[in-house]
């Protein structure tokens, strides 16, 4: 008798096959990606969270945290035994020395599996600091491989400790279309030779640099008056105002670029007819869903079709 066939998976659907035998608590090991880092909140007035292009980066894909606290220590040396691992609790997922060359492993608790015309970024987290270590990142064809992968960082000072914490973000999952990138084509053009997109940059040029102005009289004046200095007095607005933090730029047509209509009613968007200056607001900052449980409960063959909520 031949062996059924997989479950098709649906258009834009990434599924975690939790592997039988394994109980996990979900919502310590995956979720959203989060917007906030610990180093940004140490900036001044916290106005590096006005940088919509790091917070876009931020909130791409789903996180995989570390289930145990490890210090590590590399001894500079090719063999797997020049990594010496401490674990606060030892199991299958916890850190491990599998390649050598002071690269730590993580075995994922999770199968993943895409629709078929995607495939996984597994990468290190967006704009996160981690002492003497770097995330190995991989695409990994999850339309078809029918095995999970690892989780690696490589150590890069010998002799010095390391350490992960329990619940620190140690990979990243993104979704990209597998045809996309031998599909686009890379062009290279004059600016002179599109005059309107040339109109736009000029305009967007002369509103940046009137901005600018306007951010530096308005330090001047914070500085003059002490505020700078004083967190509890000093909102910032008016110094770190951009026209990107807006978010708002010219469209040609009635779909932002992620594709949504903007003539659908909606607390994030304007309606063409009432924009200001001929300018649209665009989303740029993403909002990736909590994982759906679509597990069955015993005999029920009715999924839970349930979200999962993150205690953070």
């Amino acid at each position: 008798m031949p062996p059924p066939e997989p479950k098709p998976i649906p258009p834009h659907t990434i599924r975690a096959h939790i592997v039988p035998g394994i109980e996990i608590d979900i919502d310590s090991h995956i979720r959203p990606a989060k917007i906030k880092r610990d180093w940004m909140d140490t900036i001044p007035q916290q106005y590096i969270y006005r940088c919509i292009p790091l917070l876009a980066a931020n909130t791409m894909g789903w996180e995989i945290l570390n289930p145990s606290r490890s210090e590590l220590i590399w001894a500079g040396g090719d063999l797997t035994t020049d990594l010496k691992i401490k674990t606060d609790t030892p199991g299958k997922f916890s850190a491990a020395s599998h390649f050598g060359s002071g690269i730590v492993t993580w075995y994922v608790p999770f199968l993943f599996k895409t629709s078929p015309d995607l495939g996984l970024l597994v990468c290190g987290p967006a704009n996160h600091e981690h002492n003497d270590s770097t995330p190995l990142e991989a695409f990994i064809r999850t339309d078809w491989l029918p095995f999970p992968f690892t989780m690696n960082w490589r150590l890069t000072v010998k002799d010095k400790k390391v350490i992960f914490e329990q619940g620190e973000v140690i990979a990243r999952i993104i979704p990209f279309p597998i045809a996309l990138l031998e599909e686009t084509r890379l062009e290279i053009a004059n600016l002179s030779d599109d005059p309107g997109f040339l109109a736009e940059v000029n305009q967007f040029g002369q509103a940046r640099q009137a901005n600018i102005a306007r951010q530096q009289a308005n330090m001047q004046k914070a500085i003059k008056n002490d505020e700078s200095l004083n967190p509890d007095t000093f909102s910032g607005e008016g110094v770190w105002n951009s026209q990107y933090v807006r978010a708002k730029g010219r469209t040609h047509d009635s779909r932002d670029t992620l594709g949504k209509d903007l003539n659908e009613t909606s607390p994030d968007h304007e309606k063409p007819d009432q924009k200001k200056d001929g300018f649209l607001p665009h989303q740029t900052i993403f909002k990736c869903a909590p994982p759906i449980d679509i597990r069955h409960d015993g005999d029920d063959t009715t999924p839970k079709d349930i979200p999962i909520k993150n205690k953070d």
